[in-house]
């Protein structure tokens, strides 16, 4: 983030960061957020969700926090792209964050999951990925099949199951692994 920070000051540049994962930080970690460094926090949009931290993903609300010149600006383009988040909705969140104690623990409650989701796997012929900073699994799986990631992926749901993601559609030239998430 000091990196970061010297070429943002360098280029005169904006930030957008993405801390929608705030609270699943694992293995002890702490949370790094731009609002930490002052000339960072000045030049930042801080980006959040109430549907990642509170497991309502289909809730899409979430917050965007900045320095005031940059808020209004923001407030300014966000008025044509969302229509509305009902208010009791508002008010419920508002409620809610008034007591940090129920949602302090998600790290740990979402570092078992991953944790023991990635000790089921262990006993597979799937490979693990080192998966730090996150709680979505990536595996190899060259040693179950042959098939390319996308062909991979809709066997795996199709026939078995088990929704994956090819990380191959990530990427504008594909780079084929036998890797899924």
């Amino acid at each position: 983030l000091r990196e970061l920070e010297r070429i943002a000051e360098q280029h005169d540049l904006f930030i957008i960061s993405d801390e929608v994962y705030e609270h699943m930080v694992f293995d002890g970690a702490a949370h790094e957020s731009v609002a930490r460094y002052p000339a960072l926090r000045e030049r930042s949009f801080l980006v959040s969700s109430f549907g990642k931290t509170f497991h309502v993903t289909g809730w899409k609300v979430g917050f965007v926090a900045a320095p005031p010149a940059l808020s209004a600006a923001f407030r300014r383009l966000h008025q044509y792209t969302v229509f509305t988040v009902h208010t009791p909705t508002q008010h419920a969140l508002a409620a809610y964050l008034a007591d940090p104690a129920p949602w302090q623990g998600l790290s740990g409650f979402y570092q078992a999951k991953r944790d023991g989701f990635r000790a089921a796997l262990a006993a597979t012929p799937l490979k693990l990925l080192p998966c730090e900073g996150t709680y979505f699994q990536t595996v190899d799986y060259s040693a179950v099949s042959d098939l390319p990631e996308l062909e991979f992926a809709k066997w795996l749901t199709t026939e078995i199951g088990v929704a994956a993601i090819p990380l191959s559609v990530f990427y504008q030239q594909p780079q084929e692994r036998r890797h899924v998430r």
